[in-house]
């Protein structure tokens, strides 16, 4: 009965939470938006105010406003409702289905409004009360004591902070991990990979002379590999809302954005310290815009996504500006200050104007689409050896630019006539007129305006004249012959900077006023005014938000990051609620400790290496993750919030494809580069990531697909989970490559295999049960899986690559065929052959090949036999296959 009246009570306390969400989200801004220019402060007509609860209880001339809970007598829902014609509400307008269901559904479940702060009252000119000023959040970093705790157990002082908590309780710590469970913690922490039975071997040998020398060794290793950046460069990604492509219905790939999950892989690394990691992602082209390497960071301002077509090109910008707003004080500050867009925060001590103020800084913003990533040494070369090309082909491309010129205006005319007529003059002003924000519209016109130039079919265009048709090719064909002389192109720039040195104004509009905002910091932190210092090509704001958002007297900034690496270590963070510590986020539970390691965090000079090592190395992370299901620890304290243990941890989806191609013996390291397919064997963070497609072993195991910032990942169990582990053909293949891992060529699958296969697989040795159990499956599989064919024995023996020819092919006259052939299977590692990028020494070249097919698709799908193309529709390729069955 008590565990029934528990879930009750905390079932009633997450739809109270819920329900003033919803008022928050819903109903707050409606009566903003449709009701307080008649009913607030500013004008209370017939008596009544709608812009609190007590006022709308107490009603006006004609008694109260609602009654909660029922919503068909309460006369605030009548009149929107509009039953009555002497009245009605708004009275020049009625309000939508949609905005009546929610004022209905508001009422009907008791009118939810948050009375605290009513209780409470304002003190201040702003409305701030008391409990606002003594938000934990915005205190300044404490530097508290470690207390006398844990003396026997403790490592370093984050155990003597968790067994105080713990003694409150009355609770103990768990026993210590053994030397097999702390490797392989340690492995996939750090590296997010298994541990080889090699290295667990050396571990346990190590720790068995000296557990605290061998734990820290090994913590010294795995940081200063390459392999640490990958993993947890993947956890910023997530937080930055990373992908690859644009999302909605297009979903258009974008090639260059690979270069930011590089940056990100190579500052953690390098150890680089987390206020410089900031700076760089804010405002690298204001103070390192000749740093190809670091420019690149600003990319984080255009990761969002984006609706290439979108004709509204206010409304675009407005989500572009809002987007990039809102993912920096969520990943940066740990604040949701979107519900202040619309209004003041009714929970959080958070002003409309702070939300547009924060805005401001952004709001002369551009994503340049022709700017090149290179040193400035290299950026002259190109252009030295680019005009001695430009001037041996001056008189070719003036012709063929005669030619083209009228056909592309012709396509900007038809492009540009598509968006509303203010954009479209905007457009045709010249650049040197436009406003600040006038170049972010045109802009964005001008994208679309390239995509139809990209688009020109120059055969169809001139099909209809084949004396131009015929010398736009003889034009084309004599440019070629200067290639030779032509750079190669510098690498296209994935970047965000200004649009210039003027800013454009941020405007709030409230009540039917403009209103101009200025780049602020939030009131309830002080009166600091931020200094601004443009530089010569952009308005400089960017770089006083970055250098605000980075001093270490910020009480968000750290308390953010330090909270993420431990909720990284220990599934939850100090802070349950990583991009909201404000008061709908939950409390720390151990303020004192989040302090303790913040102010370390900040005297290492931001480093976040140091942070790990303390943390990995402490008591508390080196608890076993077993427990008794009836211990007192377990009652008492059920979510292990405490943290009497250490909590296990189901593998993420990177960590499934990857520990599984290392089980396989198929796992290729790389440092970097564009992304690669899924088939590929290389690390999942660098697979490309589309928002709509994302690769389904990835995608099915809960990896976000980059729409927003995702502090927590959702954890799901589903049928295809188990279905593409068991039976998917990715899976099949590393099935297959593990097989032959373990058999080496030719030995038998007995006793030892098994062993062997938990080692590698589990990082432990088999129990005999264990053994005996394999043994007897791989014996009764025997008779059917890998079994010959009958009908052609010698076709299908094993998994391999190279055959003889002949068990493919007849002999034909005329035909000369090798001595090998190779059998290409898909989901295995055979599933095609992959050259490269070869430089092919000139433009004719041929190919000869013999292919047999198996057979077809049942679909319309294509049978590539051969290809030269990365996938991409923006680029040029070519791909030769057969159709199928329902291609036409």
């Amino acid at each position: 009965m008590l565990f029934g009246l528990t879930l009750f009570g905390l079932s009633a306390h997450a739809d109270e939470k819920e329900n003033l969400r919803f008022f928050e989200m819903e109903v707050r801004p409606l009566l903003a938006k449709e009701c307080y220019k008649c009913h607030s402060t500013e004008e209370e007509k017939g008596g009544l105010r709608l812009d609190h609860l007590s006022f709308i209880l107490k009603g006006g001339e004609n008694g109260p406003a609602l009654v909660a809970g029922k919503p068909d007598e309460s006369p605030l829902i009548k009149a929107v409702r509009r039953s009555d014609h002497d009245f009605a509400m708004p009275p020049k307008k009625s309000l939508t289905e949609a905005q009546v269901a929610v004022l209905e559904k508001w009422v009907a479940i008791g009118a939810p409004w948050p009375e605290e702060v009513a209780k409470e009252g304002t003190t201040d000119e702003n409305g701030f009360t008391e409990k606002d000023r003594n938000w934990w959040a915005i205190q300044p970093v404490a530097d508290p004591a470690p207390p006398k705790a844990g003396e026997g157990w403790a490592k370093n002082p984050i155990d003597a902070f968790i067994s105080a908590k713990l003694a409150e309780k009355d609770l103990k710590p768990a026993g210590p991990a053994d030397a097999g469970e702390l490797v392989r913690r340690l492995h996939f922490d750090l590296h997010g990979l298994p541990p080889s039975p090699e290295t667990i071997l050396a571990f346990e040998k190590a720790f068995a002379a000296d557990p605290d020398k061998a734990t820290t060794d090994l913590a010294d290793q795995l940081l200063a590999s390459p392999r640490y950046g990958e993993r947890w460069g993947q956890h910023w990604l997530d937080v930055v809302r990373y992908a690859e492509s644009d999302g909605y219905r297009a979903d258009d790939y974008r090639p260059e954005t690979w270069m930011y999950r590089d940056y990100v892989i190579r500052s953690l690394n390098q150890d680089k310290p987390y206020h410089q990691f900031i700076r760089e992602q804010l405002a690298a082209d204001e103070f390192a815009a000749d740093d190809p390497e670091t420019l690149i960071a600003t990319a984080f301002m255009r990761l969002g996504i984006y609706e290439w077509n979108q004709r509204n090109a206010r409304m675009q910008w407005d989500l572009i500006l809002t987007e990039m707003t809102n993912v920096t004080s969520e990943a940066f500050l740990g604040l949701g200050m979107g519900c202040a867009q619309c209004h003041d925060h009714k929970f959080d001590p958070i002003l409309q104007k702070d939300y547009f103020a924060l805005q401001s800084f952004f709001n002369t913003t551009w994503w340049p689409e022709n700017q090149t990533l290179a040193s400035p040494e290299q950026r002259s070369e190109h252009d030295a050896r680019l005009a001695k090309w430009e001037e041996a082909t001056k008189d070719l491309r003036a012709e063929l630019e005669a030619m083209t010129a009228p056909v592309l205006e012709s396509k900007r005319k038809g492009a540009v006539i598509q968006f509303p007529e203010d954009v479209q003059a905007i457009y045709w002003k010249k650049p040197e007129e436009r406003s600040a924000h006038e170049e972010q519209l045109a802009q964005l016109v001008q994208r679309q305006v390239d995509f139809d130039f990209r688009r020109v079919d120059w055969k169809k265009t001139f099909a209809k004249d084949e004396k131009k048709l015929a010398r736009h090719a003889e034009l084309t064909e004599a440019l070629k012959q200067f290639d030779s002389l032509k750079p190669a192109a510098l690498p296209m720039a994935f970047i965000t900077t200004d649009t210039g040195t003027k800013p454009a104004d941020t405007i709030l509009k409230r009540r039917g006023k403009d209103e101009v905002v200025e780049p602020a910091f939030l009131t309830l932190l002080g009166e600091k005014k931020p200094e601004i210092k443009p530089t010569t090509t952009t308005t400089g704001r960017r770089s006083a938000l970055a250098d605000w958002i980075a001093d270490e007297e910020n009480p968000f900034t750290a308390r953010v990051m330090v909270n993420r690496v431990w909720q990284r270590h220990f599934a939850e963070g100090l802070v349950p609620t990583p991009n909201d510590f404000g008061m709908l986020g939950e409390a720390p539970s151990h303020p004192e400790l989040l302090d303790w390691l913040t102010k370390r965090f900040l005297e290492d000079g931001w480093k976040l290496k140091n942070l790990h090592r303390t943390i990995v190395t402490s008591a508390t992370y080196r608890q076993t993750a077993r427990r008794e299901p009836t211990s007192d620890e377990e009652i008492a304290d059920p979510g292990n919030r405490l943290l009497w243990r250490y909590p296990p941890m189901r593998l993420d989806a990177e960590q499934i494809r990857d520990a599984t191609l290392a089980a396989s013996g198929e796992l290729q390291h790389r440092e970097g580069g564009p992304s690669i397919d899924a088939t590929a064997a290389n690390r999942s963070v660098f697979v490309k990531k589309r928002r709509n497609t994302p690769d389904t072993m990835i995608g099915e195991f809960d990896a976000p697909a980059g729409f927003s910032s995702t502090p927590n990942r959702i954890s799901t169990t589903t049928p295809n989970q188990s279905l593409l582990l068991v039976n998917g053909p990715w899976s099949m293949g590393r099935a297959g490559a593990f097989a032959r891992r373990l058999l080496k060529g030719g030995s038998d699958f007995g006793a030892e295999e098994v062993r062997e296969a938990y080692r590698i697989a589990f990082g432990r040795e088999a129990l005999t049960t264990e053994v005996e159990g394999a043994l007897a499956f791989v014996t009764s599989q025997s008779g059917t899986v890998g079994a010959p064919n009958t009908a052609n024995p010698d076709k299908y023996p094993n998994e391999s690559g190279l055959r003889p020819s002949s068990q493919f092919f007849s002999k034909t006259a005329g035909v000369t065929l090798g001595e090998k052939a190779l059998w290409l299977q898909p989901g295995s590692r055979f599933e095609k052959l992959d050259l490269g990028a070869l430089k092919l020494p000139t433009d004719d070249f041929t190919i000869e090949t013999v292919a047999v097919l198996d057979g077809v698709y049942a679909d319309a799908s294509v049978n590539t036999l051969l290809s030269r193309w990365n996938g991409s529709q923006e680029e040029i390729g070519w791909s030769l296959g057969v159709t199928s069955t329902k291609s036409r």
